[in-house]
């Protein structure tokens, strides 16, 4: 795969990103959901990304991004009462000066992130989870911001299981093989809110960097203002839009992987464009999905071809996402 330097070197273009509903794959029988499972897979191999529709419903993702939109406009000194502290997997309020390379401002957004309540009775016994477990921290405004954004985690979940699911029937593997990977929940959700941009940005500015995510897969929600660039396994980026009633979803390092990349981890911007002052605010939420910790991530029999070798040496999960958190900690000073 190409290096994360030299793709930014590179144009970006539009292409037409594929919309698969998953809704007959839930309701549909054997040969159904075997179609839509090969949609899926084709899409990936293809496009690196697809549309998935009828995942989370409409109604709760407005709500939901109501609520973060409410959230952001909050003045700094109430959104930093729940400043997250960046260590482990971040929960809580990161602001703009946390998005820095060095001394430099790098990210132009600010984001708010949690996850799956802690267990205070597993405390000390799983060491990756007490090295990248933090509690959530839940802001007291707007007051019904935990609610929606613990149903909205529920459902970017189900959806997120039912595209699991898929993914093991195109490999010819058991049903159930991604999702009993995913029994601890190890999820994580981000909402990011892009501003206006109303000065030219500094030399490496940029909206957010170059870069592929953890788990196995991303769902990645977006409102109107668009913005996200998906690099494709033909060499292109390619730019996305909001389609409506929808969820873009990626493969990440973990599926790539398992698959030898034969459904490679999308690499993934959001840059500012020449033309800045045109772009409007944006507002994004990432669902990661995150195999259990303590999973030995090994090439599938299915993925090796007849004489080749796995890309990637086996790595426990855990280990992977201790490693690069510290790594975007010492490069971006942030986990």
């Amino acid at each position: 795969m190409t290096s994360i330097n030299e793709l930014a070197k590179q144009t970006t273009v539009s292409s037409q990103i594929p919309v698969i509903d998953i809704y007959p794959f839930i309701t549909g029988d054997t040969n159904t959901r075997e179609a839509v499972a090969n949609q899926i897979s084709d899409a990936i191999q293809e496009v690196g990304c697809f549309y998935l529709k009828n995942g989370v419903s409409q109604t709760l993702i407005d709500q939901a991004f109501a609520q973060a939109e409410s959230f952001f406009t909050l003045p700094l000194e109430e959104k930093q009462q729940v400043a997250s502290e960046v260590t482990g997997r971040s929960r809580g309020y990161i602001p703009f000066e946390k998005m820095f390379i060095g001394n430099q401002p790098g990210q132009l957004h600010e984001s708010f992130s949690f996850g799956k309540e802690l267990d205070p009775n597993k405390a000390g016994i799983d060491s990756y989870a007490e090295a990248l477990d933090v509690p959530n921290q839940w802001p007291q405004n707007p007051p019904e911001f935990r609610e929606l954004m613990e149903q909205f985690f529920t459902a970017s979940q189900e959806s997120a299981l039912n595209v699991l699911e898929a993914l093991a029937i195109a490999l010819q593997l058991p049903t159930s093989y991604f999702t009993n990977l995913h029994s601890q929940q190890n999820h994580a959700g981000v909402f990011n809110y892009y501003p206006y941009i109303s000065q030219a940005p500094k030399t490496g500015q940029t909206r957010f960097f170059e870069h592929t995510d953890l788990g196995s897969i991303t769902l990645l929600f977006q409102d109107q203002g668009g913005g996200l660039e998906v690099y494709t396994p033909k060499g292109e980026w390619i730019t996305t839009t909001s389609v409506p009633e929808t969820v873009l979803v990626m493969p990440a390092d973990m599926m790539s992987r398992w698959t030898n990349d034969q459904f490679c981890a999308a690499p993934h911007r959001v840059s500012v464009p020449d033309d800045f002052q045109s772009i409007k605010q944006r507002y994004s939420f990432s669902f990661f999905v995150i195999p259990d910790y303590d999973v030995e991530v090994n090439c599938l029999e299915t993925c090796l071809k007849a004489e080749a070798s796995p890309k990637y040496p086996p790595t426990f999960v855990g280990d992977h996402l201790l490693k690069r958190t510290n790594d975007r900690a010492t490069k971006y000073g942030r986990s």
